[in-house]
């Protein structure tokens, strides 16, 4: 597949999600994402991490995050500290806001430094 393919199924997936069709959004962010478009890698992370236009399924969430990690996404890196950190595990959320830190994520700087402060306080 060519970029403009891949980039042409990102914005209609985009187009679809942004109408609430998640079905369609979904089906779309999972060509472009098997396609090797990042963007898609983590919004197809974001459906199934909330189970919209499919089954909720966390461990697949994780592995398109990481695949977009692998490409150099630092929003996939972001996300996955997020996911962490909404499940409680400290640990793995304060690894993958570092590692989105190093890919220049300012945003996870905060989270990071939000982490740091509960664990001296707890």
């Amino acid at each position: 597949m060519t970029k403009d393919r891949s980039r042409d199924w990102l914005e209609l997936a985009c187009f679809f999600e942004e109408k609430g069709e998640y079905y369609d959004a979904f089906i779309n962010y999972t060509y472009a994402a098997k396609d090797g478009n990042n963007e898609a890698k983590v919004n197809l992370g974001v459906l199934y991490c909330y189970g919209k236009g499919c089954e909720k399924d966390i461990a697949k969430a994780i592995y398109w995050y990481k695949s977009a990690v692998r490409s150099g996404s630092e929003y996939g890196a972001y996300n996955l500290g997020a996911l962490y950190r909404r499940n409680g595990n400290v640990r793995w959320a304060k690894y993958w806001f570092h590692r989105a830190v190093i890919m220049g994520d300012t945003d996870a700087l905060s989270d990071l430094d939000e982490l740091n402060l509960m664990e001296k306080k707890g």
